[in-house]
């Protein structure tokens, strides 16, 4: 069975927060309502150990301050 993992897509993302006028990771993380280092953590590259995928509030926050759609911000892999 193969399994799934849902990615940032930085660009979009990092697009979004300065399209919203968000200074800063720390700003973002409180509209989010996600720590400062799960942000920074979804932007490392996949290939950098301390990488992690985002969770459900990370996903929701995202899609709650940006507004849709999901496959702007977010995509699956392998």
């Amino acid at each position: 069975m193969d399994k799934y993992t849902i990615r940032l897509n930085v660009k979009e993302f990092m697009k979004a927060q300065i399209d919203k006028d968000i200074a800063s990771d720390v700003e973002l993380a409180k509209k989010l309502g996600v720590n400062k280092t799960q942000i920074w953590r979804a932007k490392l590259p996949v290939d950098d150990p301390r990488h992690n995928s985002p969770g459900p509030a990370f996903i929701a926050g995202v899609l709650k301050v940006f507004g849709g759609p999901f496959e702007r911000y977010f995509f699956w892999t392998k």
